[in-house]
């Protein structure tokens, strides 16, 4: 007689940790493709409403970080793609308990996955010098070359936004060699992307040629990963190489591509970042109106999604066409809001060239004394790694401060001097009184100013260095703040 071979039940928890893993891999796929709502659907079960924690109990300590990785990584593309109020911070907690999970793993190269996805939320935020260091830290982890690819090419996005385009090409060419050991289509996209995206930076008419040819190769690979998302990106930087062409109409047809394609994905954030470029492409065109109209839509869609950065780009657009409508005084209230924005978000060369703007733009209006100041302001924030673009801005302004204060011999250089000791002082008494209120918590005096962390801690480190001992000592956070899940939770709206 034939033995019969009895094969043991599956537990409980080898059930769910099977179930949770198949889960990740089919939310990572269609994350990749661009469709973060079914990503978000794909985790039914595991994660039914955002901002609370997913259920993790009784997973293995790798699956555990892998379903906390795919959470935070997801909720942090929809959190800009739907402009959702606090997304980035949820986003970074469950990222950075992902982190510590794979650590103590071993596993460097979910580690260095970690850190990128942490480093591109505190980029979304506009915190370039954290986005930097996070970026460098996943470079010295990745190991496979598809990670090694993935972490080059994503920290060009610092360098790129910070204008320092020479890091970020340099950075492009350590990743060139490894396209040939990886077969992920969307991956080979965001590295001509990216590319594209500095070339434009850098400008010339060679330089935006071949940045069109780079966009080609990018939207082939994305149609290849169907991934639409930034499918429709790549037509808005078409739209912006055209733009610097001055051919206004292919600009605008490559725009209106894109606006359809994010409509249809019901994608607000990106949508309002393609809007920006079309307020730029009127404003070439002399309609100012329509330019701040749009323009201003823009930036009331960035207002509650907390980046910082385009929102203060779309505030720059808005001001420079409010400024050439001749609206002078609006214009000022929101370039000056750009800028405190960009300096509250640590972005310190973005606000100096906002100070630029308002000179170039408002020249006529200023007052001898105001242009002095507004000089000092952007040269001030502006640092000492300059592109030829900014070095000629600022000449320009050099040259109009000459112009305008020519015979003025009573300018109170002396009181100015006075007056900005006692406005660093009153600062410096406003935030001593804020960390002492918040027990020395930068976090909370933060919110309790009106600004991020990031820039609270810019203008300590920068301004107030006495202060730096007034602050509570820095902890890595071993708990999660996020709500952990309720009894019964009610599913996310859509």
């Amino acid at each position: 007689m034939a033995t019969k071979t009895l094969t043991k039940p599956q537990s409980a928890t080898a059930r769910n940790a099977s179930d949770a893993k198949a889960k990740c891999a089919a939310a990572r796929e269609l994350e990749s493709a661009g469709d973060y709502e079914g990503a978000r659907e794909a985790l039914a079960g595991i994660w039914d409403e955002f901002g609370e924690r997913p259920a993790t109990d009784g997973l293995r300590a790798e699956v555990e970080g892998e379903v906390l990785l795919r959470v935070g990584t997801i909720a942090g593309w929809l959190g800009t793609s739907r402009q959702i109020p606090g997304a980035q911070e949820f986003a970074k907690d469950l990222i950075s308990e992902s982190m510590r999970t794979f650590e103590a793993l071993g596993d460097q190269d979910k580690v260095a996955e970690a850190k990128t996805d942490l480093a591109i939320c505190y980029w979304r935020e506009g915190a370039m010098d954290e986005a930097r260091v996070w970026f460098r830290e996943a470079q010295a982890c990745a190991v496979s070359p598809s990670n090694q690819l993935r972490v080059l090419v994503n920290s060009t996005i610092v360098e790129s936004s910070s204008r320092r385009l020479d890091d970020a090409l340099a950075l492009l060419d350590r990743a060139a060699p490894l396209l040939d050991h990886v077969e992920d289509p969307a991956i080979k996209a965001r590295y001509h992307t990216q590319r594209a995206i500095i070339l434009m930076q850098v400008g010339g008419t060679e330089n935006l040629d071949r940045a069109l040819i780079e966009n080609a190769a990018a939207s082939l690979y994305f149609e290849q990963a169907n991934h639409k998302r930034y499918f429709a990106r790549v037509e808005n930087n078409t739209g912006i190489i055209f733009l610097q062409l001055r051919r206004y109409e292919d600009a605008l047809e490559h725009l209106d591509r894109a606006r359809q394609t994010l409509a249809d994905l019901d994608d607000v954030g990106t949508l309002a970042q393609v809007n920006e470029t079309r307020a730029q492409v009127f404003l070439a065109l002399d309609s100012y109106v329509e330019a701040e109209k749009i323009a201003f839509a823009a930036a009331s869609a960035l207002e509650a999604g907390g980046e910082q950065s385009l929102l203060a780009e779309a505030l720059v657009t808005q001001g420079v066409a409010l400024a050439r409508m001749g609206r002078y005084e609006s214009a000022r209230a929101v370039l000056e809001r750009a800028a405190q924005v960009a300096e509250g978000a640590g972005h310190s060369e973005f606000s100096g060239r906002t100070f630029l703007t308002m000179l170039e733009e408002l020249r006529h209006f200023l007052s001898p004394r105001e242009i002095i100041d507004l000089y000092q302001q952007a040269d001030k924030r502006l640092g000492r790694e300059l592109n030829a673009e900014t070095v000629d801005r600022l000449r320009g302004a050099a040259r109009m401060v000459a112009a305008n204060t020519a015979g003025a011999s009573t300018i109170p250089f002396a009181d100015s001097s006075s007056l900005e000791k006692e406005v660093l002082k009153f600062e410096g008494e406003w935030i001593r009184r804020a960390l002492d209120q918040a027990q020395g918590s930068v976090t909370r005096a933060a919110k309790l100013l009106g600004l991020t962390h990031q820039g609270l801690c810019y203008i300590i480190n920068t301004r107030h260095k006495s202060l730096l001992t007034a602050r509570a000592p820095v902890r890595i956070r071993r708990k999660s703040i996020i709500k952990k899940p309720r009894a019964k939770r009610l599913t996310m709206n859509h």
